[in-house]
């Protein structure tokens, strides 16, 4: 049995209580905010690079490092570099110049975000059925701002950022300020959505369900390495998952079919 049937034969059983979603990159639409500080920081410093390897290495790394301050991560840069190969050939001072111009203008540029396209639809219809958390490395104050702006507060019952967890994904610790909240605690009741290896990976630790979406920061290739138990490519093929009916809006009625293959 596929392990995409494996998962929908066990939602069928009822058994689901809650859903926790990463934020950036799986309900909030990442890629231009990215693209837009990545190009405008490339004419700057005359950077003759890969723009899309370089965007899917910067971005895995924004991930990981969105709720970290600044002092931080400059501190802990050395190693962070490490994740960015196609600056390697750059002096450490100026890697540390184009990645500080980057984040501040990735995180300027990221208030303006809109959701990714069938977002609020799905977040309606789940809030009907299960209890749905948020789990971000982004900042509280940043969540807070999206969460006002969109509306999102009525779907959630509560949305975390990395200044109230007590640990980041992948470490399994970082889920507990949702999975406490439930006793008896039967792990395999809850699913683990986002669009980043670290949340596979901390959905696995944890011992429940986990989804990846294939948003376009973190492709399907690198996230099938991981062994999610369903890998999607937009929250519409979430939704045909879920029974969800919707009607797609114009750029997504030119998507192909919504086959859910792992």
């Amino acid at each position: 049995m596929s392990e995409d049937n494996k998962f929908q034969n066990w939602l069928k059983s009822n058994s689901l209580r809650a859903l926790i979603f990463d934020f950036d990159g799986t309900l909030l639409d990442i890629s231009e905010p990215l693209e837009r500080a990545l190009k405008e920081t490339f004419e700057e410093y005359k950077l003759d690079v890969d723009f899309s390897q370089t965007k899917k290495e910067i971005g895995s790394v924004l991930e990981s490092v969105q709720g970290y301050p600044l002092p931080k991560i400059i501190l802990e840069s050395h190693d962070i570099f490490k994740f960015i190969p196609t600056l390697s050939h750059l002096t450490y001072f100026k890697k540390l110049r184009i990645a500080t111009k980057i984040f501040t203008r990735y995180l300027e540029y990221e208030k303006d975000a809109p959701l990714l396209s069938g977002a609020k639809d799905l977040l309606k219809e789940l809030n009907n059925k299960y209890d749905l958390y948020v789990v971000s490395h982004n900042q509280s104050k940043n969540l807070k701002h999206h969460r006002e702006e969109k509306k999102l507060g009525e779907y959630f019952e509560a949305i975390y950022g990395a200044d109230d967890l007590p640990a980041l994904k992948p470490n399994p610790v970082a889920l507990q300020p949702v999975l406490s909240q439930y006793s008896p605690l039967n792990s395999n009741e809850f699913v683990m959505i986002g669009d980043m290896p670290t949340d596979v990976e901390v959905a696995q630790e944890a011992g429940i369900w986990s989804i990846a979406i294939a948003s376009g920061i973190s492709n399907k290739e690198l996230l099938i390495d991981y062994r999610p138990d369903v890998i999607v490519e937009s929250l519409y093929e979430l939704m045909d998952i879920f029974g969800i009916k919707y009607e797609k809006d114009t750029e997504s009625k030119a998507q192909e079919s919504l086959e859910v293959k792992t």
